[in-house]
């Protein structure tokens, strides 16, 4: 006899969905960047400087990346019985080899651009993948994972898609205007903004028709260590600390246009509702129905 599956009653993130996903955005940024990522790093951290381990900064890199999953299962221990998981789905490998496809529709544009203008490229370094890597696995969690994941929770119509969509991607987008803080141009955060709300609603729509989160991932991270690579506008951390000129803001502007074109294919209304069983599946809504 199969076991009954009780849904688990969450009353605050319940009474709505926006003001749920911000919560839960905020919840996971403070756990993964602060409780435990200060325990996981400091730990690790004390851990190599006591035993003098060579390659300690890609530890701690990888130490947060590491408390980015243990949030990821925090949130589906949260939510049991009743979610299967951010991270398995169905043909998986389509999805990974479709990550590819849209970063290569993404960055072809711009390096054309970049080399009819003779713009410079830098090699990858080890603290642009470092960067990329962490940057990759944590906010795909943070601002993907969790929240959208739940939006989809609190749905019952497949038009509802886009709204989740959009909260979860502004969201994301206007973290980044926190970059002013670490040193930014204003004018040159105020456009990552812009090409962040693009670049992020690629990742956030890859997620909802895949289901896992690895494909976003991979896309995130592959498309840092690109973008890191334009010596001629920022830095090995991402800090872009002067104004970006002409050929900068167009290549922004294309990319952007790329990427809604990219998420208004991977969104449009003849998969909406497949999207919707993918998800319903996903968090046993059919069961839970029956229970009620």
């Amino acid at each position: 006899m199969k076991k009954e599956k009780k849904v688990i009653k969450h009353r605050i993130l319940d009474r709505n969905t926006v003001l749920g996903m911000v919560l839960l955005t905020a919840l996971s940024y403070l756990m993964v960047s602060i409780v435990i990522g200060f325990v996981v790093g400091g730990i690790v951290g004390i851990t190599v400087r006591l035993l003098n381990i060579p390659g300690s900064e890609t530890i701690l890199y990888v130490a947060y990346a590491a408390a980015a999953f243990l949030m990821l299962a925090i949130h589906k221990r949260w939510f049991y019985p009743e979610f299967e998981s951010n991270i398995r789905t169905d043909n998986l490998g389509r999805w990974l080899l479709n990550g590819l496809g849209i970063l290569l529709a993404i960055i072809v544009p711009d390096i054309i651009i970049m080399l009819v203008t003779k713009g410079n490229y830098a090699a990858p370094t080890l603290t642009t993948l470092h960067t990329s890597l962490m940057a990759g696995v944590t906010e795909e969690i943070i601002f993907r994972a969790v929240p959208v994941s739940y939006g989809m929770r609190q749905i019952k119509e497949s038009k509802k898609i886009p709204m989740i969509l959009v909260t979860s991607t502004l969201i994301f987008a206007l973290f980044h205007a926190t970059n002013i803080f670490a040193g930014a141009n204003a004018q040159a955060t105020l456009i990552q903004v812009f090409s962040t709300f693009g670049a992020g609603a690629v990742m956030c729509a890859l997620f909802l028709r895949s289901g896992s989160i690895l494909p976003s991932m991979m896309l995130h991270f592959l498309y840092d260590v690109y973008a890191l690579m334009n010596a001629d506008s920022v830095s090995e951390s991402g800090i872009m600390a002067e104004a970006l000129g002409t050929r900068d803001i167009v290549c922004n502007i294309v990319v952007f246009a790329v990427e809604i074109g990219l998420v208004l294919f991977l969104l449009r209304k003849s998969v909406l509702e497949d999207v919707m069983t993918l998800w319903n599946k996903k968090w046993n809504k059919a069961e839970n129905n029956e229970q009620i």
